[in-house]
């Protein structure tokens, strides 16, 4: 009896061992998350496998090592989608440039990829697009985030426990289900990202019912829940602090940063405005442009700019198309501005440049000025568009009725 289960025992262990491995190497071959260099070609084109998309904090960290990027973009969302690779070689020629860009993403983590960006690579320039809803102190980490993936730890010191993400990629059910579809064919090839971080395609949409979903989500969680703060949870900190930590350690390294504040359609300031967060996001303004203008001093640098995009321009002020058969040129949704709009951004960063009311450079001398004249737009956009402002109001009507 007893020999009888050690041999089947024996056999099933050995059996499973050799599934084991039979998915590792399936896996490996197959790299679902490119982590382990397999490049795929589409259109005769270098891309990541879409399982990328899946995991792209993990994928985005490994590709920093991998590639070692002389210019980085970083941010959220809106500079994942509405950057092209294109325009990147046309701004950056002979550079090594990366999209290190990550959607939902906080201050923090943008502070803590930097950390690990600037250990790792020559970094010379990194433009990084900046968000209101970035600097919520109150919102947890995406909990894909972690930080022992990371070079160094906050403290910019060497982590010491790396982790290894060989179970992720070799040994977990979603790197199995995921080589499966690679495998037979069955991923979305429609949603992948070039092995330069860049997103292949464009974004399409920009519908009223594109609009509205993206606005509901900010209205009903990104800005409410919890109610927005700059303090962090324990208190003892508030988001500007990590803001800091970025422009400190770019003096340091002496890496040129580029700041620019998102060029989002101005319904989303209306969202921001109804939501009574309008002082606020004034104050988000002062506050970066006086931290960057303090932090200069001590390093005896000029500070770094900040090129505001945000307020009321022919861009932002596009019209939302009523029906879905229409398509907008500048952006996808309320919140993301597409890649023709991303070409015009990185033009007026790299010259130094901007047009009378879009790319403004904040100064202490102009801060003032510039503040009224988006508040001017405001009243003149509520005029003008008044189908859109009720669109919001209902939005935030319905929420509060929860």
């Amino acid at each position: 009896m007893n020999r009888h289960f050690f041999i089947y025992g024996s056999r099933f262990i050995i059996f499973s061992v050799f599934l084991l491995l039979v998915s590792c190497l399936f896996c490996y071959y197959i790299d679902p998350f490119s982590v382990y260099g397999r490049v795929y070609m589409k259109n005769g084109v270098a891309v990541n496998s879409p399982g990328f998309t899946k995991q792209l904090r993990m994928g985005k960290a490994i590709g920093i090592m991998q590639r070692k990027p002389e210019v980085l973009i970083m941010g959220s969302s809106r500079s994942a989608f509405g950057f092209s690779s294109q325009v990147a070689k046309n701004y950056f020629p002979g550079k090594k440039v990366y999209n290190g860009s990550l959607s939902a993403t906080n201050i923090y983590e943008i502070l803590r990829y930097f950390q690990h960006s600037a250990a790792l690579s020559p970094l010379q320039q990194v433009f990084i697009g900046l968000d209101f809803y970035q600097f919520h102190g109150q919102i947890s980490q995406p909990k894909n985030f972690r930080e022992d993936r990371l070079a160094v730890d906050v403290n910019n010191q060497p982590s010491g426990n790396k982790v290894n993400d060989s179970l992720a990629t070799l040994l977990s059910g979603d790197a199995l289900f995921y080589s499966l579809k690679v495998a037979t064919g069955l991923c979305n090839w429609n949603d992948i990202y070039l092995i330069n971080g860049f997103k292949e395609l464009d974004e399409r949409g920009g519908s009223l019912h594109s609009f509205i979903k993206s606005e509901k989500t900010y209205i009903d969680k990104t800005y409410t829940i919890p109610e927005f703060t700059f303090k962090t949870p324990d208190d003892k900190k508030n988001t500007f602090d990590y803001f800091r930590k970025i422009i400190q350690l770019a003096h340091k390294k002496q890496i040129k940063l580029h700041f620019f504040i998102s060029p989002s359609h101005a319904r989303q300031w209306e969202v921001i405005g109804q939501l009574g967060l309008w002082d606020k996001w004034e104050y988000w303004k002062r506050e970066m442009l006086n931290i960057t203008q303090h932090e200069a001093r001590p390093y005896s640098q000029a500070a770094f700019l900040i090129h505001d995009f945000s307020g009321y321009s022919t861009y932002s002020t596009e019209i939302v198309p009523r029906t879905d058969d229409l398509q907008m040129h500048w952006y996808s949704d309320s919140s993301h501005y597409k890649q023709a709009l991303g070409n015009i951004i990185l033009g007026h960063i790299t010259n130094n440049s901007s047009e009378e009311s879009f790319g403004r450079i904040l100064s202490t001398q102009s801060i003032n000025d510039h503040l009224q004249l988006i508040r001017a737009g405001r009243e003149k956009y509520r005029h003008s568009h008044k189908q859109d402002i009720t669109d919001i109001k209902k939005l935030i009507d319905i929420r509060n009725t929860y």
